[in-house]
């Protein structure tokens, strides 16, 4: 399972997502690949806790410099509406109207098609994402799109990438550490 983590993103509340996974057997290479794509995301929802799977219900593109704000609304089904090149660049922002119900429905961002953030959307707010994600792969039974509680994700390792190198070789050992490097 691939998943991100954002340690300056300052939106409380906010929920990682299994973004890429992927079922193998021992002896098995499988592999994820992505751009840096962004996208928004919303999930209609009753509840966003751990272990809630979130399949991205609309995911309309997004660009950290131009297309980088939306508004979301609310009209017996919800929907993006009204893409802008919204302030402060290079952010994300969703503006939820003041048609959306109260704990119905999460937002948030994602990338290369899928999400990988999501929090509770409320009627009148305004999020606004900076990412810079770190990338973290994990091994255990996780469906694309659930929520995760970090402090029980099993055996996380970060991938990060050295300068100008974009692909890198992840290996589960037999103690369930990873080891890392350039492909």
């Amino acid at each position: 399972m691939m998943f991100q983590q954002d340690p300056n993103m300052k939106i409380e509340n906010l929920s990682s997502l299994a973004w890429f996974t992927k079922y193998v057997h021992p002896d098995t290479d499988g592999s994820f690949s992505w751009k840096e794509d962004y996208n928004f995301v919303w999930r209609e929802t009753k509840q966003l806790a751990s272990g809630i799977t979130s399949v991205t219900m609309q995911c309309p593109p997004a660009d950290l410099a131009g297309n980088n704000g939306i508004t979301l609304t609310y009209d017996g089904a919800y929907n993006f509406i009204d893409p802008v090149n919204a302030m402060p660049d290079p952010s994300l922002t969703i503006k939820m109207d003041q048609t959306i119900p109260m704990g119905q429905v999460a937002v948030g961002i994602g990338m290369s098609g899928s999400g990988t953030f999501l929090v509770a959307g409320q009627p009148n707010l305004n999020l606004v994402f900076t990412p810079k994600p770190e990338y973290w792969i994990a091994f255990g039974n996780y469906e694309q799109g659930q929520a995760l509680n970090l402090q029980e994700v099993n055996s996380p390792a970060q991938i990060i990438f050295p300068e100008g190198i974009t692909e890198m070789n992840a290996t589960l050992n037999p103690d369930y550490t990873w080891s890392v490097m350039p492909a």
